[in-house]
């Protein structure tokens, strides 16, 4: 399995930045869909072909990722003797240069592993920021054993749900972040599906609700949200904007809450289940199982599906639970941009003011804590990627930054209401009623011809989209997905022409848009969702 170009540069990174720095434990911040899973395999075969006879231990919370990372070691380097150490999954390996194992079930047997040379942490967000916790207490009993073990932490969120950096803080186990792959690079680099905002009508106030720790008091939070009125009108909107979409994903606060959402869908004619913590595991998996499969449309989802739930064909998320932690807000968009054949976006309707608040999930990052720290030799994070600095230094030894004079940091400064990518405008998306489609071809010399989609609103031409019917590759891929979504048909025509002696035939082929959603550009305005008239939706 060869690696992405900025795998391998990661990993490069990483066994650099071992080489510059004697002691400490470094953050592999690796966001979704960045491949941790080949770069644990990768580093841990790298470092058995530079130091042969190292001993390796994978570290997980849960044993769906303890299998994930499994499979991706043994198709990376078959020969790698890998054992398994999880009660979940019925095996207790001892004895193997490389162990996988889950932290519940490992934490109080350090001595029955013995000698461990790197422990690699995954999802290391959820360690206990202080000394203590099965994760710590875990790591203080390999060093009797080791005092020179180092651990490497991978996470795509290297801050603690109040957004302060998992390198700050007398107790902190990590010292630095080694490398990055952020969600703008992969977005760049097209490994991501973006998000494209929804206009929401309806609108959750978490205004007056009380916070406690990291996030609002859920007890008062499910009373703004759960509420008959709110549960009604989410659900004509969701049902509404998702029409044309194929896996949803609803977040709400309690399990009453998401019963009450699930049964208002079911009303409206969607295929819709409701998973919790309190969901068997059996029966949980079985539910993910048949969203994955497309047996059922939507799943209601009370704070269990985000780290290692991965769907990728998941092309709308309907966020209806409100929330101040930063982890949970990456984690929670993370769902919806893997990469699916078919599938150009996902479409993120945020009925709360997260998004305004957060601001654009590929830009948040830690911030530095409040106040000084005591008691440890004088150091400084840098607000650009949280590593630990010499108070002396005027650049980042670790990416760069240069240090201005000392200044607070603030995390999550209010942001667009619409704009959940940097990239995209602020504020700058509007809803156009659709009174009458119509279709052209559209011809470009050196290309083959297009279908250009017209959107009229009275006499008035209000936008246009093109769909390359008759291109090859990933344009014909996007094409057929929109024809898809809105064919009365099961057939896909096989060029522009012939689309069009289609739709010359009869022009109720393809179900039309009540309305439009689009971005204000001045020239070319790019539609980002669309509205369907209710007796045309499907569910």
């Amino acid at each position: 399995m060869i690696p992405r170009p900025y795998q391998s540069r990661a990993l490069d990174e990483l066994w650099g930045w071992f080489s510059k720095h004697n002691d400490g434990n470094p953050i592999v911040e690796a966001c979704v869909g960045a491949g941790k899973s080949l770069m644990i395999a990768l580093l841990a075969q790298r470092a058995d072909l530079e130091f042969p006879g190292t001993r390796i231990l994978v570290l997980v919370h849960q044993k769906e990722l303890l299998e994930q990372n499994v499979e991706k070691i043994m198709t990376v380097w078959p020969q790698a003797n890998v054992g398994i150490y999880s009660a979940g999954a019925g095996r207790k390996d001892l004895g193997c240069q490389v162990t996988y194992a889950t932290i519940g079930s490992i934490w109080k047997n350090a001595h029955l592993l013995g000698r461990i040379d790197i422990v690699l942490a995954d999802e290391c967000h959820l360690i206990n920021p202080k000394d203590t916790g099965m994760w710590r207490g875990f790591l203080k009993d390999l060093a009797k054993y080791n005092p020179h073990t180092r651990c490497i932490g991978w996470t795509g969120t290297p801050f603690r749900g109040n957004g302060v950096w998992l390198t700050a803080g007398e107790d902190a186990l990590f010292t630095n972040i080694a490398t990055r792959v952020t969600m703008k690079e992969l977005l760049e680099l097209q490994f991501l599906s973006p998000l494209v905002p929804a206009t929401t009508v309806t609108r959750i106030d978490a205004h007056d609700v009380r916070t406690s720790g990291d996030d609002y008091v859920l007890s008062e939070l499910a009373k703004v949200t759960d509420t008959a009125e709110l549960v009604e009108s989410t659900c004509d909107e969701i049902v509404q904007l998702a029409a044309e979409r194929k896996r949803w994903l609803v977040f709400a606060v309690t399990i009453e809450h998401a019963e009450h959402v699930r049964d208002a869908l079911r009303r409206r004619g969607v295929v819709a289940e409701m998973v919790s913590a309190k969901t068997p595991k059996a029966e949980r998996a079985q539910l993910i199982s048949a969203f994955r499969a497309g047996r059922i449309r939507c799943l209601v989802n009370v704070a269990v599906l985000t780290t290692g739930f991965d769907v990728p064909e998941l092309d709308f998320i309907a966020l209806l639970r409100a929330t101040k932690s930063p982890v949970l807000y990456v984690q929670i968009a993370g769902r919806g941009m893997r990469l699916a054949p078919g599938k150009t976006d996902c479409l993120w309707a945020d009925f709360t003011d997260t998004t305004t608040i957060m601001g654009p999930v590929d830009a948040v990052k830690g911030r530095l804590p409040m106040g000084g720290r005591k008691g440890e030799a004088p150091t400084k994070l840098c607000p650009e990627c949280g590593s630990q600095n010499p108070a002396s230094a005027t650049e980042c030894l670790d990416c760069g930054y240069l240090f201005p004079e000392p200044e607070r940091i603030k995390h999550g400064t209010r942001a667009s209401a619409a704009a959940v990518l940097s990239s995209q405008k602020e504020s700058m998306f509007e809803t156009l009623q659709v009174t009458d489609v119509r279709y052209r071809i559209h011809r470009k010399e050196g290309s083959p011809p297009s279908l250009r989609v017209e959107y009229y609103d009275g006499l008035i031409r209000q936008a246009s989209e093109w769909v390359f019917m008759s291109h090859d590759g990933y344009p014909r891929r996007r094409a057929e997905a929109w024809w898809n979504a809105r064919s009365a048909i099961n057939a896909i025509p096989g060029s522009t022409e012939e689309a069009l002696e289609w739709l010359e035939y009869s022009d109720q082929i393809l179900r039309k848009p009540s309305a439009i959603i689009m971005t204000k550009q001045e020239k070319y305005p790019q539609i980002v969702s669309y509205h369907w008239e209710k007796e045309m939706e499907t569910a």
